[in-house]
Parts: C-alpha cells; structure tokens; sequence
C-alpha cells in the first residue's frame, strides 16, 4: 500500500506497506479518488490536539473492490463502492444495547483510525456500499456530506413548508438547503463568500443571503416576520454563531452542523431568552444507502461543484498550500486526488 500520514503539524509524507485482508468479512479495496477536505487541513495543521499522529488522512473515498475474504451475493471483484467513514465503537453503553446509531465516541476515518489518503484500503464488508453506474466518483465522494446532511434534517424533523436558515454556503451548505426543498422545506442559505452564493443560486437554490448588517432584515422578510423556524449553523462556516441564534424565531430549533467545533462561542444568553433548542450533528451515520439513492436520482445539482483533480504526486505541495490558506482564515477549497496514479 502507497499512502500519505502526517506525522506531525505542518508535515506530512508517503509510505508504504502492506494491506491484507483481515478475515472472512473483510474486502479489499483499490482506491480511485479521494477527497480532500478542510477538515483533513485542519488536522493537519494540528487544530485538535486531541487527534493521534501519525494518521492518513481522508475521510471520503471510493473505490473497486479487488478481494473478499469470502464469497458475497451484493459483493463481487469490480464492484465499485464508497467507503463508509463513521463506525461505532462497539464499547460504549449505547453499542452495548444495540443502539449504535447513539454510539457517542463514534470512531472517524481521518481522526480516530487511518483514512483514506493511499492506495488500498482493508474494511470490513459492512462498511462498502456499492454504486450504481448513474452515480459517478466524482459525485460520489460527496455522499458523507449527504449523509451528514439527512442527519440534520431527520433531526430537526422539517416539516413541508418550514423556513430554514442555514448559514455555510460551501458545498456542504448547498448540499443541506438542496435537500431541504427536495424535502418540501423552504431554505434561505446565508454565507460570507459572494461566488459560492452564485453556485447556490446556480443549483436552484432561490434565497441566497450574503452576511452584514441587513441579513436578519432580509430573513425576516423571507418569512413574513416570523424569522426561521429552523436554524443549521455549519461550524466551519466562518459566520458569527451569534447571527445564526437572532436570526432564529422563539422557541425554534438549532442545529450545530459539521464534524468538529473549531473554537465556537455559544451565545447560550440570547438562546435561553429565545428559548432555542439546540441540537448537534456530527456524522451521518446509518444514511450511506439513503445517500447513494439521492444521488442517483438526480435530487440535488452538484453539477456547480467540480473539483479539480491531482495527481498523488502532487499530494504533499497541495497540502501545504491548503495549509497557507487554512493559516490566513481563507476558505480552504476541496481537492480530488486520483489514486490510480
């Protein structure tokens, strides 16, 4: 196995070995793209110091399944699949009562074991999805944000006709307010950066709302004054958590969207005077199949984001220059890596 760890903050570099399969219910599988993402820069600028190095980083990949450790009706050679990021732990009390969907120390590709920056991956069977042919990789290696975002809308239970402000117009942004209209909700996607509120507009997205001072003026007009009934605040966003909670109606509900919490500051006042219920999403555990079907048919547009694709040579240059980015509080674009050479 070629793969790429970092070993510690700001360095990162390739190794090499061997990748078995691990027993009768394990699959081995040769990587095709993998997407690199801010949150895999944040690691490697050594945000958390609670992340063990070295670790390979990646946390979204696909790929064609090159062995099994036994035969499999939904599994064969050439099957191409998407890697499942999140497991349980199989330890805590709620995987010990066959709650795994609770599981509250989930472990994560990237964070808590290797992710998926190399060339062959070793996983057990249940944790490969097959893909349609309608469902292409470049498109595929979005499905742990799809996932991510089912999470957040079944939690905050949207209801057909429900304002939702989310605020993060990244991908992931466009991805969630995408899939609130397919769920008959009514999205007004708040973000900082102009170009990105363009691609949302792009992909059918109709209230795009850049921050200042008139964004509570402008969501309050979307929803007759009632102001947002629902509330997703993506952690990465860069957007102040404070707009977010005034821009929520009394007694709505927030959700804390993204895969970790970069340094945020609760207003928790001004949530307890508005009686705001605040709920967080951190995996999309449980949604891979639900995921791979959206994509298939068509439900969102992710035709406005594609990333440009590098070579694995070039892996250790666009680290550090995503790292330069990541440094100056810029925003850190995505990056496809082509795993086949």
């Amino acid at each position: 196995m070629r793969g790429w760890q970092i070993t510690e903050p700001g360095k990162i570099g390739e190794i090499n070995k061997i990748e078995s399969l691990s027993g009768v219910d394990s699959v081995k599988v040769k990587l095709t793209r993998t997407l690199i993402t801010e949150e895999d820069v944040a690691i490697f600028a050594g945000e958390e110091k609670s992340i063990k190095l070295p670790i390979i980083p990646g946390r979204a990949a696909v790929g064609q399944i090159t062995e099994l450790g036994q035969p499999s009706p939904y599994l064969d050679k050439g099957t191409r699949v998407f890697l499942s990021p999140v497991k349980p732990c199989g330890e805590c009390y709620h995987c010990a009562n066959g709650k795994q969907d609770k599981c509250y120390k989930f472990n994560v590709a990237g964070r808590t074991f290797d992710g998926f920056l190399k060339d062959f991956a070793v996983l057990d069977s249940d944790d490969v999805y097959p893909l349609p042919q309608t469902v292409k990789d470049d498109d595929a290696v979005y499905i742990d944000y799809v996932m991510l975002a089912i999470s957040a809308i079944d939690k905050l239970q949207i209801e057909k006709g429900e304002h939702v402000a989310v605020f993060g117009s990244s991908v992931l942004g466009s991805i969630i307010a995408q899939l609130i209209i397919y769920y008959q909700g009514v999205p007004v996607l708040v973000g900082n950066d102009e170009s990105e509120l363009l691609l949302a507009k792009k992909s059918g997205i109709y209230y795009a709302v850049k921050t200042g001072p008139r964004t509570e003026k402008e969501i309050a007009s979307f929803t007759s004054g009632r102001m947002a009934e629902k509330v997703i605040y993506l952690t990465r966003s860069g957007i102040p958590v404070e707009l977010a909670y005034k821009s929520a109606a009394p007694s709505a509900e927030v959700a804390l969207v993204g895969y970790s919490a970069p340094n945020l500051k609760i207003p928790f006042g001004l949530a307890m005077s508005k009686q705001l219920t605040n709920i967080c999403v951190t995996n999309g555990y449980g949604n891979a199949e639900a995921a791979i079907n959206i994509l298939s048919n068509k439900a969102i547009d992710l035709s406005n984001y594609k990333l440009p694709v590098t070579k694995m040579e070039a892996i250790e240059k666009n680290m550090e220059s995503r790292l330069e980015l990541y440094n100056d509080k810029k925003p850190v674009p995505g990056l496809l890596v082509n795993m086949l050479g």
